[in-house]
C-alpha cells in the first residue's frame, strides 16, 4: 500500500488510510478486487477457456522499476482530455468537421468575420441564449431542436444542444458548421432533427432540458444541466445519416486552446474527441488486450489505439526525467492506414503542443503546415522503404523514432537487414567461397550480373492469379477456387494451412510436408482429401515456379530460399535475441490480415506481457490466404505459450482481455441488418470461421437494399442508360462492385467508362455512398445447390443437409458478399438474375432485409452526377487504394491531366507485372514492352512533376521498371541518378558498362553510396579499364604506380601493365610484359628504347626469333611458305623488323638465324645450304635441320646429275636425315632444348605439363587428330609430356618417312648411280635409251668406283634412317633387298674395269666406317627373314650376295650367326615336307642341303669347305638352279682363287711362284687364310666339271632359261655382248686354274674345252674371247690370261715371288711380280690399312699366317721341289701324312657329315604359313604396344616420376629409422602427388581465369574478380606446402616421423578445402586417402611389439 504523508500518518491515521485509498494506483485495485463489473450491452469479456484477470496488489505495482512498460496509466486522463480555453463559460463546445473547415476558410479570407465568428462562439460557451443567438432552426413538431445564432447581416452558426459525459458534464453545445442565410435548408435541418430523434426519448429530453436562469450583466444565461449516468447505448456522440439527406458522419472535437490555436496557426490538426464509456475503458486498460470491431473508420478502435498511444506518450513527456522514452510501435498491414494513423496521431500531438506557443512559433509553424500538407500521388506502400527519417536496420532505431507507425512488411524488412547485416559481417569468407563455387561450375547467371531482388515483389492474390493461376495444369485446378488454393498456400490458421501457420513453422523447410497436410483434423471445412491432394500438388508448382521468377509472397524471405521468412526471422531472434532495445508497447491494427505464424515476430520484439494491443474484424478476412480468428490468437497469447524473446521481465504474462465494439456508425440500418443476417449465416454453419461477436448495430434508419433479379440481358443494359437511351455516368460516389476481373472486364466492355468499377477483394477499405453490386452470385464459384443450404431454416424452403466438405465454398462466399455489402452509406443495389442467387434472394425477402425488384418494375434512377472537386478527391483515395485504372478514369472526369498521366503510369506498371505470366521475367519481347512502356510513362511523369520528391518517386519506379525490363541498365542508371539513388544508379551504370559514369557517380556522392558498394564499383572498374587498356583512368584510382603495377600482375593484365612501365621510363619491364601477352613487336620496340642495357639488341633479337621459330621451323614445305607469309600479317611483321638489327651489335649466332627466316621467307635456297653448313659447324643443331628441311622440301632433280652432285646431295641429305632421326629417337624429346625451339613448346608450372605454342606444327598436326587430355591456356595449349612426346616423335618421324620414301623412291629410278657394263668395257653402247650412267672416258676408275659405292652406302644409310619411324617389315625386307642387291653390284661389279673391292678408300668414302655397321645389321635382318620358299627364283642369289656382304663388312658377327639363319634349318626345308615345291626340292643333293654346302665355303671355318664349295657349284651348273651371272662368277672367281691358295699352301707350305688377278689375291688376304692351309681339296679335280656345258650355255644362249643377267636370262636376244664378256670371265677363270696348277693334262683339258667352244656356232667374237676361243695351244692361252687386265690400271696380273727365292728370269709379259719376305707382308701388300680399319682384316688375316707360318724366312729345298710334284698328288700325300685332320671315310656328295661338322639345328620348326601368322602376330603386337605407350595413365606417369625423386633423395639421406623410411617412400610420394595436381590444377585455373578475364562480359567481372583472388590465395597455400613436401624439403628436415606425418595431414586439408570450395571431387584424392590410411596403419602397434 502507498504511503502518501508520513507525517499526516502519526497524526491522523485513519484519515491518511481513507486518503490512501482515494489515491491511485490504490484505488484501481481495490476497485477491481472487490467492486463487481456492470453488465452492459457492450461487454468486456474474455475467451471461453480464458483465465480472469487476477488484481495485483498496489504494494506490487509501486515496487516495480519505472520503466515504460510498468508506468502506471493514471496520467493517461489528464494527458488525453485538456482543459478547455480560459475565456470560455461553463458550456463545453463541441466542433463537427464541417465547423473545422469553415473556421480556417474564414480566417485565411476574412479574420474580421473570423473574430465575430469566435466571439459568438464564446458567447453561446457562457450560455448567452439571446433570442439572436438561440433561434429554432427547425419547426415546432421535431424532435430534437436545431438552432442558429446570427453573427452578421448574412452569416449563421447552425449548432445544437447535445449530451455526452465524457468531459464531466451531461450536455454541450455541438455546432455544425457556419453558413449563409441562403444555404440554410429548413427540410434538410428537419430531417437532421428527426434524425437526432432515433437517439431515444432520454437523448432528447436532455437535450430540450434547460437549467435555471443567471444574470450576469444584465443577461439572461443559461448554464448546462447534468445529469445522472446513463445506459452505454445512449452514449453515442456522431452525426448520424438520415434516409433521405446526405450527411458526412464528422467526428466531434472539442473546441479548446489547442483547436482554436492550430486554425490561428493554420495547422490542420486533430483533438481529441468524445468517445464512448466502452472506448474509454479500453483507452486505460493498464494490461494487454484484443478489441474486435466490424470496420476501423466506423467503430474507432484505431481511434482507442491513437489516444492510448497518445496518453502514455503525453505520461512520458509530463512525468519529467529519470525515466527512458517509451518505444510504442503501431503495425498494420496496409501503408496508406500506417500513414493515416500517423499523420492523424502527429495531428492530435500538435494539437496539444500548440497550446502553449508563441505568435511568431504560431507563425512558423504555420509555414511549415502548409508546405508539409501537400498531397503525394505515390504508392504509399512503395515509399515506406524510402523514408529518410528512419534507419534501414532495426538495431540502427533510437528512442527518438518512436512512436513508429509501420507496416508488418516493413518491420519484417528492418529485421532481415539487420540479420543479413550481422551475416555479411560474420561471414564474408564464405561469399566469397560460393562466388568462387559459381564461377568454377556452369555459371548460371545470365549476364553474369548479381542484381538487388526486388524491395516491393511482394506477390499478393492479385498477381498470384495472372502469374501462377492461370498456368497451373487444368487436371488441378479443375474444381478449384484460386483464393481456396492460395488461402491453404498461405493461409493463417494456425494448424492446418501449407506454409504461414505456427505448425508450419516448425516444419524443416518452413512448410509441412505431404503426409502432415494429409492427416490434419480441420475445424474449418475448407477442402476435402481429393482437393487437399490437388493443392499440395499446386503448391509445390507453385514454389518451383516462384523460385525461377525471383518472387517472393508474404510467407516468404525471398525466392530460393527453401525456408519462409518468419521462419528465418523467428530463428534469428531465438539464437540472437532482439537486436537494441526491445517495444515497451506493440499496437496491431487489421490483426486479420496478419500470419497466425506473424504474430511470434511481433510478440517477440514487445517483451512486456501487458504492453500488446491488437484490434480487427474476422469478418472483413475476405482477402485469399486468410482463415482468420481472433479466439486462435488468443489461445497463442496464452501465458503457457512461450515467447521468443529473450528479455526477462519482473511482470508475468496475463491473459489478454476481448473488448467488443459493435456499434455502426456509417451505415445506416437497412445495410447493417442486411450485412449482420450474412454473419449469422456464417457463424451458424461455419462457427470456427469467424468469431462470435454481438450483433452488429446500426445507428440510423435507411432504406432496404434492392434486389433486382429475373432480369433478362437486355433488360440489364436499362440499368446503364439514360431516360433518352444515352449511357449514363456514375458519380464520384458511386460504385459498381463485381466478384472478379474477369466480370470486370466484361462488363467494362459492355457499359464502357460508366463510373468505378471494382472487385469486392479490391474494395476493402473503401466506402462509397451507393453500390452496385453486379452479378455477385453469377460469378460465385459455388454452385446452387451449395447456395441451397442458406435456405435451412427458412419457412416452406426444402434446403439440403450441411456437409462441411462440401458447403465450404458457400462459406468463403458469405465473407465476399459480406465485404461487397458494407461498402456502401446510402444506398445498395444487388443485381443478379442467376439461379445461383435465388437461396440469397429468398433468405433475404423472408427476413424482410431486401426489396425485390423483378422484371417489369421500374428501374430506379441509379446515377448521381458529380463535380470535379468530387471526383478528385474519389480518384485520390482510389489511387491510394492502388485502384490506378479507376483513379485513372476518375482523374480524367476531374479535368487532372497530370494526375491522369501518373495513374496510366502505374496502369502500366501493373500490365507488365501481368505480362510476367507464363515465363520468365525478360524472356521475350511480350514481356520487356510493358515494362519499358511504364518506365517512359513514369519518366515523362517526373518531368512534368513539380515536386521535388515526386519527380524523385517516379524516376525511381522508371528506373525500376527498366531493371524489370532487362537490358535498360543505362537508361535505369540515368532514371535512378535523376531520382537521387546515386548507389543504385552507380550499379547501374556498371552493369550497363558505363564505367565512366559509375565512378563518377561514386567519387561525387560519396557520402549517398554504401561503402561496400563504391569499393565494388571502383574495384571493377580499375579492372574494366585495364581490360581495355585505359591506364591512365585506372591509374587515377591507385594510390601508387607501385600498387597498380603488382594489381595488374595478379591478375595477369600485363599489356597495360606494359603501358604504364612504359611511361615510367621501363622499358625492359614493359617489354618483358609484352612478351608475356605475346606482344612481340612491342615488345622489340621498348627493348631497343632502352638504351642504357647493352644487352636489349641482343633481347630484343631473341625475341623476333621465338616468334619466328614456331611460325617457320617446321612447317610442310616450301610450297607453304608464300601462303603462310602471304596470309600472315604478323609473320610479314616480324620478317620486316629484321632489317632494324642490320647496324646494331648482336651475336653472329642470332643473326644467322634471322639470315635464316629471311631466306626461308624468300626462299632463298642456296643460301640455306651455306648457312646450313655455319649451323653444323657450330652445333646448331635445330636450325641446321630447319635449313636442311626447306632444301630437301623441294623434290631432288638428279637425273641429269653425274654421280659426284649426287654424292654430294646424298651427303646432306643423309646429314638431314640423321637429324630427323636423331630428334625423332631422342629419349627426352620434353626437355631438349633443341626441340623446344624446333616445335615452339616450354615448360609450365606443371612438372608433367608443357605449353604448345599456337602457332606450332604439333597444333595444327593435332587438330586432324585426337587432342586427348590437351588443355588450352592463355598462351597455347597445355599438353602432358607423354603426349607432347608422342606428338613430337609423330611429327618427326611423319616427316623423315615422308622425305626418306620420297627420296628413296626417286633413287630407285636415277641412272647415274648405276654404270653401264658395256660402255665401259667397250667405249660404247649399243642401246638407244640406255638407263644407266656411261662413265666418261679419262675418269679416274677408282675413284668412280669408290662414288659408286659410296652413293649406295649413303643410300643405305639414309633409309636406315627409317628404323626410327617403325617401317613394316616386309616393306623393310624389300628395300633391303634391293639395296643390298645394289651395294653388292657396286662392290663386286661385272667386269674388272669397272672396279673391284679392293679399291675401297676410306676417303672416298667417308661414311664407309658408319655404313659398315648398317650394312651388317641390314645383311643380318636380311638373312633372318629370307626364306626358300620365298622368290625361289632369286633365293640362292640373295642368300649368297647377302652371305657375301656379311663377310666383308663384319666376318666376325657373321660367322657366329649365319648358320642361325632360318634358310639354314634342313629340317625345316626338307624335301618330304615340300613334296609340290620342285625349286625347295632342288636345294637338295641327295640327302644334303646345298645352303650348308655355301655356308661353309662362306665361313671358311671347317675343313671341307672348298669341297662343299666346288660340290655347291657343280649342284648350281648341274641342275641348273637359276642363278645370276654376277653372282655365279663372282662365286667362281673366290673359290678358284681359294683352291689355288690351299692347294698351294698344302702342297708347298708357302704362296710363292702364284699369279692371279691383284683383285683376286687382294680378296683372298681379307679373309682367314689360315683355314685355306688345313683345307681339304679333294674334290678340286671335280671344279671344272661343268665349265665346258656353262661356256657352251653362255656362248650360244641355249638352255641359258636358268642363267641371270639384271633379272633377264641369258637366252633372251640381244645379249650377245653381254655374253661375250661372261664367256671371258668365266674363261680366265678356267685358264688361271690351269695356270696355277701346271698339270700338263689339265691345262690340255682346258684347251680342249675351250676350242670345243668355239666350234658350236659362226658368232661374232669379241677380241676379248677370240684369245680363248680360238687359242690353239695351252701357251696361247696362258699369254691370253696374262693379258687378261691390260686394259686398264684397276686390275693387274701379279706374280707372288718369295725374296728368298732367286728370280732366274724377269717375269712374264704383263704379269707384275710382287716380291715378300714374311707371310705377313701378303696382307699389308694387298690390304690397305683403312680397308683393315674398316674391315677388320688385320687381326684376323695377320694372326692366322703367323700362326701358319711361324718362320720367317722359306726353306729353299722345298722351294726347288714345287714344281717337281704334281697338285693332286701333293695334296693326297699331304692330306693323308697330316695327324690332325681325318681323312673321310665316304664321298660327301652323300651327305654325310662327321660329328664336328654337324649343322645346328635350329629347334622352331614353323610351317610358311604358320611362319607368316608369326609375322603378322609379330606386326600386330607392335602397334598395339604403340597404342599402349600412347594411352599411358597420366597419373601414373607422375607417380612414377615422383616415386623416382624420392627414392633417389631416400638413398642420398641416412635413415635414424627404418620407420621413417618407410614412411618417406609410403604415404608421402602420394601425399605429394596430390598436392602437386592440386596445385597444377589450381595454376591452370587461374590460367583460364586470366584469359577469360580479357574476353568476358563486363558484367561477369566481378565475379570473376572474387574468383581470382580466391584461387590466388589457395595456389599460395597450394605452392607453399608443395614446396614443403619435396622430397629434399623434408629430407633436410630430419625426416622425423612426426614431421612426416604432419606434412601428409597438411595435404590431406589442402586437397579437402580445394575440393569443398570447387565443388569438385579430385581423381588424385585416391591418392592423399592412400597415403591418410597408411598414416593410420603406422600409428598402430609397431611388428615387434
Amino acid at each position: 500500500m502507498t504511503v502518501c504523508a508520513e507525517g499526516s500518518f502519526r497524526s491522523h491515521p485513519r484519515q491518511h488510510y481513507l486518503k490512501a485509498f482515494r489515491c491511485e494506483p490504490n484505488m484501481s485495485f481495490f476497485r477491481a478486487a472487490y467492486l463487481p463489473v456492470p453488465i452492459e450491452d457492450e461487454t468486456v469479456s474474455s475467451s471461453k477457456n480464458g483465465n480472469e484477470e487476477v488484481p495485483r496488489s498496489p504494494t506490487d505495482i509501486s515496487d516495480e522499476a519505472p520503466s515504460p512498460a510498468t508506468s502506471s496509466s493514471h496520467l493517461l486522463r489528464a494527458s488525453l482530455f485538456p482543459e478547455g480555453i480560459e475565456s470560455f463559460g461553463e458550456w463545453p463546445i463541441m466542433t463537427s468537421a464541417r465547423a473545422q473547415r469553415d473556421l480556417r476558410k474564414t480566417r485565411k479570407e476574412d479574420a474580421k468575420k473570423f473574430k465575430i465568428i469566435v466571439k459568438k462562439i464564446q458567447e453561446l460557451s457562457r450560455g448567452h441564449f439571446s433570442d439572436d443567438n438561440h433561434k429554432k432552426l427547425t419547426g415546432m413538431n421535431v424532435g430534437v431542436p436545431i438552432y442558429e445564432a446570427k453573427m452578421s447581416r448574412d452569416l449563421r452558426l447552425v449548432y445544437q444542444i447535445h449530451c455526452t459525459p465524457q468531459l464531466g458534464t451531461n450536455v454541450l453545445i455541438r455546432i455544425f458548421g457556419v453558413y449563409t442565410h441562403a444555404h440554410l435548408d429548413g427540410r434538410f435541418w428537419d430531417a437532421m432533427s428527426r434524425t437526432l430523434e432515433c437517439q431515444g426519448v432520454e437523448y432528447k429530453k436532455r437535450c430540450t432540458a434547460r437549467s435555471r436562469m443567471t444574470h450576469r450583466r444584465g443577461d439572461n444565461v443559461v448554464l448546462p444541466c447534468e445529469f445522472p449516468p446513463r445506459a452505454p447505448e445512449q452514449e453515442a456522440l456522431l452525426n448520424s445519416k438520415s434516409s433521405t439527406v446526405h450527411c458526412a458522419s464528422d467526428l466531434l472535437c472539442k473546441c479548446d486552446r489547442g483547436s482554436l490555436i492550430g486554425i490561428l496557426a493554420d495547422q490542420d490538426v486533430a483533438h481529441v474527441f468524445g468517445v464512448s464509456q466502452r472506448e474509454k475503458e479500453i483507452i486505460e486498460h493498464p494490461h494487454s488486450c484484443i478489441v474486435i470491431g466490424k470496420y476501423p473508420p466506423v467503430t474507432r478502435k484505431t481511434t482507442t489505439i491513437l489516444f492510448k498511444m497518445l496518453g502514455i506518450e503525453r505520461s512520458w513527456e509530463t512525468s519529467g526525467e529519470g525515466m527512458e522514452r517509451p518505444r510504442q510501435l503501431f503495425i498494420t498491414q496496409s501503408r496508406v492506414l500506417a500513414e493515416k494513423v500517423e499523420e492523424y496521431y502527429e495531428k492530435l500531438q500538435q494539437s496539444l503542443a500548440t497550446a502553449k506557443c508563441s505568435p511568431a512559433e504560431l507563425k512558423e509553424i504555420a509555414a511549415k503546415g502548409r508546405q508539409r500538407r501537400r498531397q503525394r500521388l505515390v504508392n504509399a506502400d512503395e515509399q515506406v522503404f524510402l523514408r529518410s527519417d528512419l534507419p534501414q536496420r532495426y538495431g540502427d532505431l533510437e528512442d527518438a523514432h518512436y512512436p513508429m507507425f509501420l507496416t508488418y512488411e516493413h518491420l519484417c524488412r528492418l529485421l532481415e537487414r539487420e540479420f543479413e547485416h550481422k551475416l555479411r559481417e560474420a561471414d564474408k569468407r564464405s561469399g566469397a567461397t560460393r562466388d568462387l563455387q559459381d564461377a568454377l561450375r556452369l555459371r548460371q547467371w545470365e549476364g553474369g550480373f548479381r542484381r538487388e531482388r526486388d524491395e516491393n515483389g511482394i506477390l499478393d492474390y492479385k498477381g498470384f492469379l495472372h502469374t501462377y493461376w492461370a498456368h497451373f495444369p487444368q487436371d488441378l485446378i479443375k474444381g478449384l477456387d484460386p483464393d481456396l488454393a492460395f488461402s491453404e498456400f498461405l493461409g493463417i490458421y494456425s494448424t492446418g494451412v501449407i506454409q504461414g501457420s505456427e505448425r508450419a513453422l516448425d516444419s524443416e523447410g518452413g512448410y509441412l510436408d505431404k503426409e502432415t497436410y494429409y492427416s490434419i483434423t480441420r475445424h474449418t471445412a475448407t477442402t476435402s482429401s481429393a482437393q487437399r491432394e490437388a493443392v499440395y500438388a499446386l503448391f509445390m508448382l507453385y514454389r518451383k515456379k516462384k523460385k525461377q521468377l525471383w518472387q517472393r509472397d508474404a510467407a516468404d524471405s525471398f525466392p530460393g530460399l527453401r525456408c519462409t521468412r518468419t521462419f528465418e526471422l523467428v530463428k534469428s531472434l531465438r539464437e540472437g535475441g532482439i537486436p537494441g532495445r526491445p517495444v515497451d508497447f506493440l499496437y496491431v491494427d487489421e490483426a486479420q490480415d496478419n500470419l497466425l505464424i506473424d504474430t511470434l515476430v511481433m510478440r517477440a520484439l514487445c517483451p512486456n506481457p501487458r504492453g500488446i494491443f491488437w484490434a480487427g474484424d474476422t469478418a472483413q478476412t475476405i482477402s485469399a490466404g486468410s482463415t482468420f480468428r481472433f479466439s486462435e490468437l488468443k489461445a497463442s497469447l496464452h501465458p503457457s505459450r512461450p515467447n521468443l524473446s529473450s528479455s526477462t521481465l519482473t511482470l508475468p504474462p496475463l491473459d489478454p482481455m476481448m473488448f467488443h465494439l459493435t456499434s455502426n456508425y456509417r451505415s445506416h440500418a437497412g445495410i447493417v441488418d442486411c450485412a449482420a443476417s450474412i454473419v449469422q449465416l456464417i457463424t451458424r454453419f461455419w462457427p470456427d470461421s469467424v468469431d462470435a461477436l454481438p450483433q452488429e448495430k446500426g445507428m440510423a434508419a435507411g432504406p432496404k437494399p434492392a434486389f433486382f433479379w429475373n432480369y433478362n440481358g437486355s433488360e440489364y443494359t436499362h440499368f446503364f442508360q439514360g431516360v433518352s437511351g444515352s449511357p449514363i455516368e456514375f458519380g464520384a460516389h458511386q460504385c459498381i462492385l463485381v466478384r472478379n476481373e474477369a466480370t470486370k472486364r466484361r462488363l467494362r466492355t459492355k457499359v464502357g467508362e460508366l463510373g468505378v468499377i471494382l472487385t469486392i477483394s479490391e474494395s476493402k477499405g473503401l466506402e462509397f455512398n451507393d453500390v452496385l453490386l453486379f452479378d455477385p452470385f453469377e460469378d460465385s464459384t459455388a454452385e446452387y445447390q451449395q447456395w441451397r443450404i442458406v435456405l435451412d431454416g427458412v419457412p416452406g424452403e426444402m434446403a439440403p443437409a450441411f456437409e462441411d466438405s462440401r458447403h465450404s465454398g458457400v462459406c468463403r462466399e458469405l465473407k465476399f458478399l459480406y465485404v461487397a455489402v458494407t461498402r456502401a452509406r446510402m444506398n445498395l443495389w444487388i443485381m443478379d438474375g442467376s439461379r445461383k442467387g435465388e437461396p440469397m434472394r429468398r433468405f433475404w425477402n423472408n427476413a424482410g432485409l431486401v426489396e425485390g425488384h423483378a422484371s417489369g418494375m421500374p428501374i430506379p434512377q441509379l446515377a448521381v452526377s458529380s463535380g470535379k472537386e468530387e471526383w478528385a478527391e474519389v480518384a485520390w483515395s482510389l489511387f491510394h487504394k492502388n485502384q490506378y485504372s479507376e483513379a485513372e478514369l476518375a482523374f480524367s472526369r476531374a479535368g487532372r491531366q497530370r494526375e491522369q498521366r501518373v495513374a496510366h503510369a502505374y496502369v502500366l506498371r501493373d500490365i507488365a507485372w501481368a505480362s510476367l505470366a507464363g515465363g520468365l521475367r525478360g524472356c521475350g519481347s511480350a514481356e520487356v514492352r510493358p515494362w519499358v512502356d511504364a518506365a517512359k510513362a513514369f519518366s515523362k511523369s517526373g518531368q512534368e512533376a513539380e515536386d521535388g520528391d515526386d519527380k524523385r518517386t517516379y524516376y525511381l519506379h522508371a528506373a525500376k521498371c527498366y531493371v524489370k525490363a532487362g537490358g535498360n541498365d543505362r537508361y535505369a542508371a540515368e532514371a535512378f541518378y535523376l531520382a537521387q539513388d546515386y548507389e543504385e544508379a552507380a550499379k547501374h551504370f556498371r552493369a550497363a558498362g558505363m564505367f565512366d559514369e559509375a565512378v563518377g557517380v561514386v567519387k561525387h556522392h560519396t557520402e549517398s553510396v554504401d561503402r561496400t558498394v563504391s569499393d565494388n564499383i571502383l574495384s571493377v572498374s580499375k579492372l574494366q579499364f585495364l581490360r581495355k587498356n585505359e591506364v591512365e583512368k585506372a591509374h587515377a584510382l591507385f594510390d601508387s604506380s607501385d600498387e597498380a603495377l603488382e594489381y595488374m600482375a595478379g591478375y595477369g593484365l600485363e599489356t597495360p601493365r606494359a603501358s604504364l612501365l612504359e611511361q615510367l621510363g621501363r622499358f625492359t619491364e614493359a617489354a618483358e610484359s609484352q612478351l608475356g601477352e605475346g606482344n612481340i613487336l612491342e615488345a622489340v620496340r621498348l627493348f631497343l628504347m632502352d638504351r642504357e642495357n647493352a644487352d636489349s639488341p641482343s633481347r630484343a633479337g631473341r625475341a623476333v626469333l621465338d616468334a619466328l621459330w614456331p611460325r617457320l621451323a617446321f612447317l610442310s614445305g616450301y610450297e607453304h611458305i608464300t601462303s603462310t607469309v602471304s596470309n600472315d600479317a604478323h609473320l610479314r611483321e616480324l620478317l620486316a623488323v629484321i632489317k632494324e638489327f642490320s647496324g646494331l651489335s648482336i651475336e653472329d649466332a642470332l643473326r644467322d638465324e634471322m639470315s635464316m627466316f629471311q631466306a626461308i621467307a624468300y626462299l632463298d635456297f642456296n643460301h640455306l645450304i651455306q648457312l646450313s653448313r655455319n649451323f653444323g659447324r657450330a652445333s646448331n643443331l635445330p636450325a641446321q635441320l630447319v635449313c636442311l628441311d626447306y632444301v630437301f622440301s623441294v623434290p631432288l632433280a638428279l637425273e641429269s646429275k653425274p654421280p659426284k652432285e649426287i654424292v654430294a646431295c646424298f651427303s646432306k641429305f643423309l646429314d638431314y636425315a640423321g637429324l630427323l632421326q636423331r630428334f625423332a629417337c631422342n629419349s627426352d624429346p620434353s626437355n631438349n632444348a633443341a626441340l623446344q625451339r624446333l616445335f615452339g613448346f616450354a615448360s609450365s608450372d606443371d612438372e608433367d605439363r608443357y605449353l604448345l605454342r599456337p602457332t606450332s606444327i604439333i597444333v595444327s598436326q593435332r587438330r586432324q587428330q585426337d587432342t586427348g587430355a590437351a588443355k588450352k591456356d592463355e598462351r597455347g595449349i597445355l599438353i602432358s609430356r607423354w603426349d607432347l612426346e608422342k606428338a613430337v616423335k609423330t611429327v618427326l618421324r611423319g616427316r623423315l618417312s615422308t622425305r626418306v620414301m620420297a627420296q628413296n623412291e626417286m633413287c630407285h629410278h636415277l641412272r647415274s648411280i648405276r654404270p653401264c657394263l658395256l660402255f665401259a668395257t667397250s667405249g660404247r653402247c649399243p642401246r638407244y635409251d640406255c638407263q644407266q650412267y656411261h662413265i666418261e672416258d679419262g675418269s679416274d676408275r677408282s675413284t668412280v668406283y669408290n662414288t659408286f659405292v659410296r652413293i649406295h652406302i649413303l643410300q643405305i644409310m639414309i633409309y636406315h634412317t627409317l628404323y626410327a619411324t617403325g617401317i613394316p617389315s616386309r616393306e623393310l625386307f624389300f628395300q633391303q633387298r634391293g639395296w643390298l642387291r645394289r651395294l653388292y653390284e657396286a662392290l663386286y661389279p661385272s667386269h674388272y674395269m669397272l672396279g673391284s673391292i679392293h679399291l675401297l678408300s676410306a676417303a672416298g668414302i667417308p661414311e664407309l666406317q658408319r655404313g659398315r655397321k648398317i650394312i651388317a645389321l641390314w645383311v643380318q635382318d636380311f638373312l633372318n627373314t629370307l626364306y626358300p620358299t620365298e622368290h625361289a627364283k632369286s633365293f640362292l642369289n640373295n642368300l649368297m650376295r647377302a652371305t657375301r656382304l656379311a663377310m666383308v663388312f663384319d666376318r666376325n658377327a657373321a660367322s657366329k650367326h649365319l648358320h642361325r639363319i632360318p634358310s639354314m634349318d634342313a629340317c625345316r626345308w626338307a624335301p618330304s615336307r615340300f613334296r609340290m615345291r620342285r625349286d625347295v626340292q632342288m636345294l637338295w643333293r641327295d640327302n644334303a642341303y646345298v645352303v650348308h654346302d655355301l655356308m661353309r665355303l662362306m665361313q671358311n671355318n671347317h675343313a671341307d669347305a672348298l669341297d662343299r664349295g666346288v660340290l655347291f657349284l657343280n649342284h648350281i651348273l648341274g641342275k641348273r638352279l637359276p642363278i645370276d651371272i654376277d653372282v655365279l662368277c663372282d662365286f667362281m672367281d673366290h673359290l678358284c682363287g681359294s683352291l689355288i691358295v690351299a692347294i698351294r699352301l698344302r702342297a708347298r707350305g708357302n704362296l710363292h711362284d702364284i699369279t692371279l688377278p691383284k683383285s683376286w689375291v687382294a680378296r683372298i688376304a681379307h679373309s682367314d687364310i689360315r683355314m685355306l692351309e688345313v683345307q681339304r681339296t679333294r674334290h678340286s679335280v671335280e671344279y671344272k666339271l661343268h665349265f665346258a656345258e656353262l661356256l657352251q650355255q653362255v656362248y650360244t644362249g641355249n638352255d641359258a632359261a636358268h642363267l641371270l643377267f639384271e633379272n633377264v636370262d641369258l637366252s633372251a636376244h640381244g645379249l650377245n655382248r653381254t655374253r661375250n664378256l661372261y664367256i671371258a670371265r668365266i674363261c680366265r677363270n678356267l685358264c688361271l686354274w690351269g695356270y696355277n696348277l701346271r698339270s700338263w693334262e689339265l691345262r690340255q683339258e682346258i684347251v680342249w674345252c675351250l676350242q670345243s667352244v668355239g666350234q658350236a656356232g659362226e658368232l661374232i667374237l669379241s677380241p676379248t674371247i677370240s684369245a680363248y676361243l680360238h687359242a690353239h695351244s695351252w701357251n696361247d692361252l696362258a699369254k691370253a690370261v696374262r693379258a687378261s687386265t691390260t686394259r686398264t690400271s684397276l686390275d693387274e696380273m701379279v706374280q707372288l715371288w718369295h725374296t728368298a727365292v732367286p728370280q732366274s728370269d724377269t717375269g712374264s709379259a704383263h704379269v707384275r711380280r710382287i716380291p715378300f719376305n714374311r707371310n705377313t707382308d701378303i696382307v699389308s701388300i694387298f690390304v690397305s690399312t683403312d680397308q683393315l680399319e674398316i674391315f677388320g682384316a688385320s687381326s684376323s688375316a695377320t694372326s692366322g699366317l703367323e700362326d701358319a707360318f711361324p718362320g720367317s724366312t722359306l726353306d729353299v729345298r722345298s722351294a726347288v721341289q714345287v714344281g717337281t710334284h704334281t697338285e693332286d698328288g701333293d695334296d693326297l700325300a699331304l692330306a693323308r701324312s697330316e695327324g690332325n685332320l681325318q681323312c673321310p671315310s665316304h664321298d660327301l656328295r652323300q651327305g654325310e657329315h662327321t660329328d664336328d661338322e654337324a649343322p645346328e639345328q635350329i629347334s622352331m620348326d614353323l610351317s610358311p604359313s604358320e611362319l607368316e601368322a608369326a609375322t603378322k602376330i609379330a606386326d600386330t603386337f607392335k602397334q598395339y604396344w604403340a597404342r599402349v605407350q600412347g594411352m599411358r595413365d597420366p597419373m601414373q606417369e607422375r607417380l612414377r616420376r615422383i616415386y623416382a625423386q624420392f627414392r633417389a633423395q631416400a638413398q642420398r639421406t641416412t635413415w635414424s629409422r627404418t620407420k621413417c623410411r618407410v614412411l618417406f617412400l609410403g604415404p608421402l610420394p602420394h601425399a605429394y602427388l596430390g598436392v602437386e595436381c592440386t596445385k597444377n590444377h589450381l595454376s591452370t585455373v587461374i590460367a583460364q581465369e586470366r584469359e577469360r578475364l580479357k574476353v568476358i562480359d563486363h558484367l561477369e567481372l566481378e565475379v570473376a574478380q572474387s574468383t581470382m583472388d580466391r584461387l590466388a590465395e589457395l595456389l599460395d597455400n597450394a605452392s607453399r606446402l608443395h614446396a614443403e613436401l619435396s622430397p629434399a624439403a623434408v629430407a633436410h628436415g630430419r625426416c622425423g616421423e612426426s614431421t612426416i606425418k604432419r606434412c601428409i595431414q597438411q595435404a590431406d586439408n589442402l586437397v579437402g578445402r580445394v575440393e569443398a570450395d570447387m565443388k569438385e571431387a579430385f581423381t588424385w584424392r585416391k591418392d592423399v586417402d592412400l597415403a591418410m590410411r597408411m598414416v593410420a596403419q603406422s600409428l598402430g602397434p609397431s611388428r615387434s611389439e
